[in-house]
Order: C-alpha cells, then structure tokens, then sequence
C-alpha cells in the first residue's frame, strides 16, 4: 500500500491552464519494496524526500533501490514534538493542536534550504516526480502548496488538495502506531490535531510568508523565467 498516496493533476493554474496529468504525485514514505513498485505504473523519475536523517535511517526507503532521482539531501531538522509529547502523557487535544500550528509557522524558516533545493532541481529536470515525506502530509503538504502557488493555483484548490490527507486518516493513524506501539494512534482524541490537517496550518505557514510569490521570489529565488520554466513542465 503507498500511505496517503495521490496524484495532483488538473487543477487550474496560470492562465487557466491545468496541471497536467501524470506529473505531480504526492504521499507518504514508501519502505515495502512491494509498494515501491507500485510507483513505477506512474513513471516516476524523480523523488524528493523531505524526512531528516533519522527518519530516513529508521525507515528506509525501498524507492532508492528502483534507480530513481533522490536529489536532496536529508536534514537533522526533527517536527515530532507532538509525539514525544504524548509519550510522556503531558499533551492534550488543544495542545498538540498549538503545537501543530507552532510548527507549521516555523516551516518557512526551517525548510528554507530544503524548498530551495527542490526548486533548484525542478528547474534542472525533468519526468513526473513523488514528494513525499512520512505520512504525506505536513512537511508534503507545504512543499506542494508551494509548487501549486508557482504554477498559479489559486488558494481554495491548493487546500483542496491539502485536505485530502484526511481521507487517509485510519491508514496514517495505523502507520504512527507501527512506529510508535505505546500509542492508540487511531482512538486517542488528543492525536486528532497531529493525525488530521485543518486549513488553519496551512494559514499558519501561509501568514509567515506574506504571499507565496513573494516568498518564492525573495526566500526561494525564483524569478520570472524560473516560474515560466515551471509551468512549461507541469502545465498543459
């Protein structure tokens, strides 16, 4: 099973064009080789891991095994706050919620070099890619919002796109339990605000950055000709 898996496509973008279909994939980590395969039904050529070292050494991935592009490096940065939380019994519903959004407002400045780089390397290839990071849905969740935002996709799709990780609840419940067994990931109220997305996260990586074309000109550096060059490759 890939977790959270989906592909992003027609969605409306820069001048009413649409995101093309069997470009964008988004999802989870993938460490079942029989999975892994699944992935090559959509031609994928480039994966962009955005999990730090440890999460990497943990549970590696069996995309790397497959010849695939993994042009970023990992980082040591560690979001699992939350979790340690709850296995010290000291967090409640309301505030692993205020620590979810905590997190989400330290993303533009934490992930600076890692959205730099996928962006870096957007503009240099090619094919379809995966982004993906644990479950598929935070760290996932803003690097996509990012790319649609280039491509000219407006908000109201953007968190379209973003609130369908809620579909994948029980399966990401399930996979935080296999790696955290001390946890009812699935019948604990107080995991709901780390399992599930709301809007509000994403308002709350979206307010640090004033707008996204802002940010991806100063923060990411991309300029016109860089955004041309993108909706080139992902848009119809």
């Amino acid at each position: 099973m890939l977790l959270n898996f989906r592909e992003v496509a027609g969605l409306r973008g820069h001048a009413g064009r649409r995101i093309r279909p069997g470009m964008i994939f988004r999802g989870g980590a993938v460490t079942d080789p029989a999975a892994a395969l699944l992935m090559g039904n959509h031609r994928v050529t480039t994966v962009y891991d955005l999990r730090n070292r440890r999460e990497e050494a943990d549970r590696p991935s069996a995309l790397r095994g497959l010849g695939l592009r993994h042009p970023v490096r990992q980082h040591d940065i560690d979001l699992a706050a939350p979790i340690r939380m709850m296995r010290d019994s000291t967090a409640s519903a309301e505030s692993n919620r205020a620590a979810m959004l905590e997190i989400y407002g330290e993303l533009p400045r934490l992930f600076q070099p890692t959205f730099e780089a996928v962006f870096a390397d957007l503009l240099a290839s090619d094919g379809p890619i995966y982004i993906h990071c644990a479950v598929g849905k935070d760290r996932t969740g803003v690097m996509v919002a990012l790319l649609l935002s280039a491509l000219g996709v407006g908000r109201k799709a953007i968190d379209g796109d973003y609130l369908l990780s809620n579909d994948a609840y029980g399966d990401i419940a399930a996979s935080i339990r296999l790696r955290h067994p001390q946890l009812s990931a699935a019948e604990n109220p107080s995991l709901r605000p780390i399992i599930a997305v709301e809007t509000a996260y994403l308002d709350a990586f979206l307010d640090r950055i004033e707008t996204p074309e802002t940010y991806l000109r100063q923060k990411i550096g991309l300029d016109e000709a860089a955004l041309t060059a993108l909706r080139r490759r992902f848009l119809d």
